[in-house]
């Protein structure tokens, strides 16, 4: 298990950066009228961008999965001791919680997250 399961990793930057590059060629080639050209941008847009999305998928899922783990070994955890252990930041975990419980996969000993939580 990574130390940090939710840090981005290097590649998500690579995809968003593939994206913008894709947007900008595609701006430029509209403007120009060259629409072959438009149409490649437009495609290298959606790749980076779909790329993104499930990188960023995989690094939640990674984050579930550690909060689960964690959730599972000591059900009264709170989301800003878990989000301790975890050296994440609280927000993080609450996230991960509400899409656990959304999922139906919080464990039934461990309440899900209140506003005193």
């Amino acid at each position: 298990m990574p130390d940090h399961p939710a840090r981005r990793p290097a590649p998500l930057i690579a995809w968003c950066s593939t994206a913008a590059i894709g947007a900008a060629t595609a701006t430029g080639a509209a403007v120009t009228g060259t629409y072959t050209v438009c149409a490649i941008g437009l495609f290298v847009l959606g790749g980076g961008a779909l790329a993104a999305y499930h990188t960023v998928r995989a690094s939640e899922d990674r984050t579930d999965h550690a909060v689960l783990e964690h959730l599972r070994r000591d059900p009264g955890l709170t989301p800003e001791a878990l989000a301790a252990e975890l050296s994440l930041r609280p927000a993080a975990v609450r996230l991960s919680l509400h899409r656990l419980v959304a999922a139906d996969q919080l464990p039934t000993s461990a309440s899900p997250p209140g506003p005193g939580r």
